[in-house]
């Protein structure tokens, strides 16, 4: 007699059942019967989302019945150093017994929602949150893409399956598998293969139909795939027959990559690649689009801890490597010249401003500034084909190029931004992520505050940080404070009974005061929350100089793994703390009138910058007279005391920050006029007769630092019109730590 065993989807054919199993099905609630057809034609788990704004249901806790299972597992892992394969964890917690793969579905069940301990895409079980866990992988984030078809044919075959996994730090946080009606009949040797029939796909939906959705998971990120080529041409041609645009994301191809890295490969299937790198088979006996994905996610993790012994350390190195291998083509077709049209450049000036270019539709699918807009323009004519699908993309797309003539470079980079902001151009890929722009959170209204992440900012009474242009960065520092700090992590309000008793595991390990239980003392535990908030604003270094004597104890104890991670958490951390800290500076700083170029040479722009953020602009020509411009200043200056200061929010943070750096490289030139604190002692006559008293020729600014926005490092997004009435703040991972840090490190450990 045989058994089907079904875990949140996932069918496990077994030939025999024994007692024990069945017991333990009884225990387990979510572990029952069920038919051999997938009745199901989309599933969609997600375990992301900042904290205290779940983006799905959140987890239950496991049971009473089976908890003493979860635990004796987290024991096993801790005592295996943190991380453990599934494998022997199973003969850790059922014993030696029966078949694994009978057990393991078992063990997903029981650890499916324990806090403590999360799967790996390696099939590792590892402890969340505990030091000593590497997370310093080459692949941080990325999305594993499968699909399976009726053919191998893009352009005649359709989709039957689609599964994209998104994993981050090597662990999975969101899944989106879909069956696809093909709208065409199944070959029986597809069907045999994969198990798609045409009966299964009956009543799926059509491409058309989660088109969509499978556009925003794969948006901006790092596609992952096994002869990836394959998966993307065939996503390429449904957006195509939809009239949508073709993916253009960054890919590796775990193929590619096996072949580079693994020796006596005589054909790189996924299943034979899986086989040598040890991969359990069971996630390899269906070839179905979400069991190869999880097998590819688990592949190129594999691969990437290899590439990285190699000394490939980087993603752009992974991709050099997983990429795939083509020859240059003949000289005189390899250049932008061979599919531009030279006529685009026909009436470009030779002047600062911003272009923007259209595709045959009359989107725009890029914007870019320069200080120069006819060669910079001119250098996508001679710009190499054949080295990024992005950049060819982009040149094979172009039918019309527009420009915006702007008086100063300045105003050329704040004009692009915001039109960046405003059309969301989809080549300008690394410029539209502000909405992810984290806050760390610091809850001071709560009886027992905690530090986390948090989305947005809220009036809850709490105190913001940010938002930080790198939410890597925001995380790790979130994750090193909860870390060292003995402060709570848990969600309990602490405003009722509910939240007292049952500690969980941090207060056994030392890395809480325990307030759920009473042992916390309420004076030490503000005082660490008041310590972690001068820390966070740029107040004080304690924090900074624990981990420096962290560092110097693993270098003078030759630990430099440990060492090599401390000095990445130093840079993450002073990354955060130094964009805050500029931050309290803008908005402590002087008020600014800021006379710029215009268009023409008789017309002046001007500024008015207030706490380090453009309150108005407007231009002012020669023949004003002075007093008519003072009463316009003075409007804008009552105007902004009427309002009052506003929020700072994800809008404006790469505007100021731009706008920040500029003013700094640029301090104490005259065109920067400082303006006094007090509404009174301004006198608006007198900075309006000096405007025009700087000559053009002194209007020249020093550009050598203002990161150029095209190069995606610099900030670029916001929302409105041409008139430029920012605020935001200045923020951004644009610090690098000391490199006296650096230096000393490497000193140590050699």
């Amino acid at each position: 007699m045989g058994y089907t065993i079904a875990d949140n989807g996932v069918n496990v054919r077994t030939g025999q059942c024994s007692i024990a199993v069945v017991l333990l099905c009884w225990a387990l609630p979510d572990v029952h019967a069920a038919p051999e057809r997938e009745d199901r034609s989309t599933l969609d788990t997600r375990v992301s989302g900042t904290e205290g704004e779940p983006s799905g249901p959140v987890p239950a806790a496991p049971s009473h019945d089976y908890l003493h299972l979860a635990r004796r597992a987290e024991a096993f892992v801790r005592d295996q150093g943190g991380s453990a394969p599934e494998d022997a964890l199973v003969g850790h917690v059922f014993g030696g017994t029966g078949s694994v793969s009978l057990w393991r579905p078992l063990l997903r069940q029981v650890l499916g929602n324990d806090e403590h301990l999360c799967l790996r895409a390696d099939g590792r079980w590892m402890l969340t949150n505990v030091p000593g866990i590497r997370t310093d992988i080459p692949l941080s984030e990325f999305v594993a893409v499968d699909v399976e078809t009726t053919g191998l044919r893009p352009v005649r075959q359709r989709i039957t399956e689609v599964a994209i996994i998104r994993y981050q730090a090597g662990v999975e946080v969101e899944r989106f598998v879909s069956l696809c009606n093909p709208r065409q009949l199944i070959p029986a040797y597809i069907a045999k293969l994969t198990g798609i029939t045409n009966e299964l796909v009956a009543d799926a939906p059509d491409f058309s139909t989660i088109a969509a959705e499978v556009l925003s998971r794969v948006d901006g990120q790092l596609i992952i795939g096994h002869n990836v080529s394959f998966d993307v041409s065939f996503l390429n041609a449904e957006l195509h027959r939809l009239d949508q645009p073709k993916l253009i994301n960054e890919r590796i191809d775990t193929m590619e990559l096996a072949t580079r890295l693994l020796t006596g490969v005589r054909k790189p299937s996924l299943e034979a690649i899986a086989r040598i790198l040890g991969i359990p088979a069971e996630s390899r006996r269906a070839h179905r689009a979400a069991a190869d994905a999880a097998v590819t996610a688990q592949v190129a993790l594999r691969l990437a801890e290899m590439a990285q012994e190699q000394g490939y350390t980087t993603v752009d190195q992974l991709k050099g490597l997983g990429g795939p291998r083509s020859k240059p083509a003949p000289d005189g077709r390899n250049r932008g010249r061979s599919i531009m049209d030279r006529s685009m450049l026909s009436g470009i000036p030779s002047r600062p401003g911003v272009y923007l270019m259209r595709d045959a539709y009359d989107r725009i699918i890029y914007i870019g500034k320069a200080k120069n807009l006819r060669e910079r323009v001119s250098s996508y004519y001679s710009q190499p084909l054949g080295y990024t699908r992005k950049m060819d993309g982009l040149l094979e797309s172009i039918t019309r190029i527009e420009v915006e003539v702007a008086g100063s470079e300045l105003e050329a980079l704040m004009l692009e931004s915001q039109l960046i902001r405003r059309y969301q151009p989809r080549y300008n890929t690394a410029l539209r992520s502000h909405e992810q722009y984290p806050f760390i959170r610091v809850d001071i209204s709560n009886p027992w505050p905690r530090v986390m992440l948090a989305k947005s900012r809220r009036d809850d009474g709490a105190r913001y940080f940010g938002p930080f242009r790198s939410a890597t960065s925001a995380r790790k520092t979130v994750d090193l404070i909860n870390r060292i700090i003995p402060l709570r992590t848990c969600t309990r309000s602490f405003r009722d009974a509910r939240s007292y008793g049952s500690p969980c595991l941090e207060l056994d390990l030392g890395r809480c005061l325990g307030p759920c239980v009473a042992r916390a003392d309420r004076d030490t535990y503000m005082s660490l929350v008041r310590n972690v908030v001068s820390f966070l604003d740029g107040q004080d270094d304690a924090l900074y100089q624990l981990l420096w004597s962290g560092l110097e104890e693993a270098a003078a104890k030759l630990d430099f793994e440990r060492a090599a991670r401390i000095r990445q958490e130093l840079a993450s951390v002073n990354s955060i703390v130094a964009a805050q800290r500029r931050l309290r500076d803008a908005i402590e700083g002087s008020n600014l009138l800021v006379v710029l170029p215009a268009t023409h040479p008789d017309e002046r722009v001007l500024l008015l910058v207030v706490n380090g953020r453009v309150w108005a602009r407007f231009t002012a020509g020669r023949s004003e007279r002075a007093d008519v411009m003072a009463d316009r200043l003075q409007l804008c200056w009552e105007r902004l005391r009427r309002h009052g200061r506003l929020a700072v929010d994800h809008d404006h943070v790469d505007e100021a920050n731009l706008l920040g750096r500029w003013l700094s490289v640029n301090a104490g030139h005259p065109a920067l006029m400082t303006l006094p604190e007090a509404a009174m002692d301004v006198s608006w006559q007198e900075i309006a007769g000096g405007v025009f008293s700087i000559g053009l020729d002194d209007l020249v600014f020093d550009q050598r630092s203002v990161v150029d926005v095209e190069t995606g490092q610099a900030a670029a997004d916001a929302v409105g019109d041409r008139t430029l009435a920012v605020v935001g703040m200045i923020g951004g991972e644009d610090y690098t730590a000391p490199a006296e840090v650096y230096e000393h490190a490497s000193q140590e450990s050699s």
